[in-house]
């Protein structure tokens, strides 16, 4: 079945280098300009693209190195669905290094500094594949872009789609129009494939191939054809870029019906007779008048008949979308249950007896996204501004503004948590006077016990009859490292946790699927570590590699774990909430039955089925077939939840236990190599997110290097934020970054250092090792490899750099 992303979690940027500075190495390319102008044109239309104008971003005028990556790193920030990045330019391939490697050349480009001023495609790979976007499509229209294929795409949905040969140069078009092979690009999307459904990049491929060998060689000698390539992984080459179709054939009743009329033609000289009868000279009156009734009505029988033959078939209109909202731990098994929703016929009978949408046409499309349980939580607490984003942040006006818009997604008509201590969270919100939002009766669809995983055996427990709190236990005494996802975010962390002696355990994770990643690369060192994660059945299910719902984290192998079921913890209930919002109205009744309509086939034996095959057990049988799943014979059985009052005391208390009074120094780089052009802004925003996600008793201060204290640590409001921001200046010398970290003091809880990694190449670690945690910060793509900043951090430390989303993973790291 086709993907089709969801336009407004979808995102596009377009990278046109229509002038260049040095022409003696590389020749402007005017084409560039109406290359990023007619495609941004038919992704954004609304009859046949995927996209909408404000998730476009277009890069024409002045095309620089900085400003290009700045709005591809922010389109892999922003993009949740679909990341669609499409580069038009030079392509250049430095024969230097070890190995041949392909630059895309932007204005400022040299063929001598093509390191410094242009992007190379390996690091360009890396950033895109960052992208928390379930797809990653791109295209190159450029020389030597067919080189691009000679790396391994990444091992997630991703596709690469090249104009070139591998070695080729291609012709730069004529200036006016597009290139050869965006032209081609362009027309495919607008007019569709040889096929009746929509263009998706495989058959766009194979379109554009056909394409070119229609085309032929170029009259220019100079230069070789244009030759498109299309390679997709993780199953990306179904992801639709365009609605466009081919129409459908005549059917062959129709054109043997053609065929009639035309030996009809033969006959005329007969009809010959009856005109003369009819209106010959001398005829009578009624001769006539017969022959004009008779004439008009075989004109109205045939105009009827003819019409009634011709008649178009009925457009179907877009189907209804269910917007489904579920936990990162299960969106991967809800988006495969619910393809199989699609198909079938619930989702294809007509939702109302008015006719809008005809039987047979697609009725409910459902669209699966996630977002962890505590954002979730407070959208619904604020549902008003959720509803309408406008109201959002309205009085406070705050540097970055964050809506339950931006932090969870467009309004659900669904919810699908993962447990229903989630539903107990928020169910008193919506209570409230001020609430928008009406929960319906929730109905569970399935269980998945929880499970105490363990890469060995644990001595003196039962795999069945233990308590959770014996679990831990044994795998304390043993030496295994437990680990739990964050219970703020986490449904599974949070039932567990309910159920432990303490809270103040280690969390190291922000939802299930990342400990179970997190797992899988401790599990690749050597010596491997020893673990015991407390989560889900139906997550540990994930490991195996038959899984649609398996993160691509964990590769192809299997890892082994021995699971305990702790007799005191209820199964999880993976719980269906219906979701109405009094703000919309003009498809309620429409919305409703889709909801039930949802709920209905979820619950129904196929959808149990599809529920099984994701790991999860159905709520008729406690121990379900799932594969013969070989962990568990009598799980507990059973459901409950804890209360509101209680699930609130326990989260207040597990907050309270990691939280108290931090001191957090921000150590900036303010060297003019590192303090300049687009690193200013991305600066200040590092700055202003970071001391926003801070706690309210937590001291901060910012320290330039060189120039020393711009803010001096305390609690700080806006303003005086604001004022350190515009303190903030380019020095022109070498910043010293190890002098500065000697002298930081050593009362500091964290020791934030925000670097492009100039003059920290040059500098030596501090010896002994600093005792405060270190947080390196680079600025550039590969600054973590780097031998300093690997020697900082390696003691309860972490760098980021911008092969990664900076500013989240900094406010991550210092929550």
């Amino acid at each position: 079945m086709a993907y089709e992303p969801f336009a407004s979690r979808s995102r596009a940027v377009l990278i046109g280098v229509a002038k260049y500075e040095h022409t003696e190495d590389f020749a402007n390319i005017p084409s560039a300009n109406a290359n990023t102008a007619q495609l941004r044109a038919v992704l954004t239309s609304g009859a046949l693209g995927r996209l909408i104008p404000r998730t476009v971003e277009t890069l024409a005028e002045p095309a620089i190195r900085d400003r290009a990556l700045e709005a591809i790193r922010t389109g892999v920030a922003q993009a949740q669905d679909l990341l669609f990045c499409y580069f038009s330019g030079h392509g250049y391939i430095d024969l230097e290094g070890d190995r041949p490697e392909l630059y895309l050349m932007t204005r400022e480009s040299t063929k001598a500094g093509a390191r410094l001023d242009g992007i190379p495609y390996t690091a360009l790979l890396q950033l895109l594949a960052s992208s928390r976007a379930e797809r990653v499509v791109l295209v190159l229209d450029c020389c030597f872009a067919g080189n691009a294929g000679l790396l391994p795409l990444p091992d997630r949905p991703f596709s690469l789609i090249t104009s070139s040969r591998v070695g080729s140069r291609i012709h730069k078009g004529d200036g006016i129009d597009p290139t050869a092979f965006t032209a081609a690009l362009v027309r495919v999307l607008r007019e569709g494939t040889h096929t009746h459904d929509p263009v998706t990049v495989g058959t766009l491929g194979i379109r554009l191939g056909e394409l070119a060998a229609e085309q032929g060689e170029m009259p220019d000698a100079d230069y070789d054809p244009w030759q498109p390539t299309e390679r997709s992984s993780g199953g990306a080459g179904d992801t639709v870029l365009s609605q466009a179709r081919r129409p459908r054939p005549t059917p062959a009743w129709l054109r043997a019906l053609g065929r009639i009329r035309l030996r009809l033609r033969r006959i005329v000289g007969y009809a010959a007779f009856g005109w003369t009868w009819t209106a010959g000279p001398g005829q009578p009156l009624w001769h006539r008048a017969v022959g004009g009734c008779t004439a008009l009505a075989l004109l109205a029988g045939g105009v009827t008949g003819y019409t009634a033959a011709n008649r178009p078939a009925p457009l179907c209109p877009a189907p209804l979308e269910l917007r489904v909202l579920t936990s990162p731990e299960t969106r991967g098994a809800v988006a495969s249950v619910l393809d199989a929703f699609q198909e079938s016929a619930e989702a294809t009978t007509p939702l109302t007896g008015d006719g809008s949408r005809p039987g047979g046409c697609g009725q409910i499309n459902t669209t699966v996204y996630s977002a962890p349980t505590d954002k979730v939580a407070a959208a619904f607490r604020d549902s008003a501004a959720w509803a309408e984003p406008e109201r959002a942040c309205a009085s406070s006006q705050p540097t970055v503004c964050d809506s339950p818009l931006v932090e969870v997604g467009a309004h659900p008509d669904v919810w699908i948590p993962e447990s229903s201590s989630a539903y107990t969270r928020v169910r008193e919100a919506a209570e409230r006077p001020e609430s928008v939002v009406d929960f319906g009766t929730p109905r569970t669809l399935a269980r998945s016990p929880a499970v105490v995983a363990a890469t060995e055996d644990l001595p003196s427990v039962e795999r069945n009859g233990s308590t959770l709190a014996q679990l831990v236990k044994a795998a304390d005494d043993k030496g295994v490292t437990v680990r739990s996802a964050d219970p703020r975010s986490s449904d599974a962390a949070l039932d567990l946790l309910l159920h432990l002696p303490a809270p103040a355990r280690s969390f190291s994770a922000a939802d299930d699927r990342e400990l179970v990643c997190q797992a899988r690369t401790g599990l690749s060192d050597s010596p491997p570590q020893r673990l015991a994660l407390l989560t889900a059945e139906s997550t540990v299910a994930a490991l195996t590699t038959d899984l649609d719902s398996r993160p691509p984290c964990l590769g192809d192998s299997t890892d082994s774990y021995a699971l305990y079921y702790p007799r005191d913890v209820p199964p999880l209930d993976l719980t269906y909430i219906p979701v109405t919002w009094e703000t919309s109205h003009a498809d309620r009744a429409d919305r409703t039955a889709a909801v039930q309509r949802l709920s209905d086939w979820l619950t129904s034996p196929a959808g149990q089925r599809e529920l099984t095959a994701q790991g999860f057990r159905t709520t008729t049988a406690a121990a379900g077939p799932w594969r013969d799943y070989r962990y568990a014979v009598r799980p507990v059985t059973g459901s409950g939840s804890a209360s509101a009052a209680r699930i609130s005391a326990l989260l207040a208390s597990y907050a309270a236990a990691g939280e108290g009074r931090r001191d957090i120094l921000f150590a900036v780089d303010v060297s003019s190599s590192a303090y300049s052009g687009g690193n200013i802004p991305v600066i200040k925003s590092l700055l202003t997110r970071a001391a926003k996600s801070l706690n309210p008793e937590d001291r901060y201060g910012i320290l330039a290097v060189p120039g020393g204290t711009v803010l001096a640590l305390g609690t700080h409001n806006g303003g005086q934020l604001d004022a350190a921001l515009r303190a903030l200046g380019a020095v022109k010398r070498d910043a010293p970054i190890s002098a500065a970290l000697k002298d930081a003091p050593s009362s500091l809880s964290v020791l934030v250092l925000i670097t492009d990694d100039e003059d920290s190449a040059r500098a030596t670690a501090p010896d002994p090792p600093l005792k405060t945690p270190v947080v390196v910060v680079s600025l550039e793509d590969f600054g973590c490899a780097l031998a300093f900043n690997k020697k900082l951090t390696e003691h309860d430390g972490t760098c980021i750099d911008t092969s990664e989303d900076i500013a989240d993973r900094l406010v991550e790291a210092l929550t």
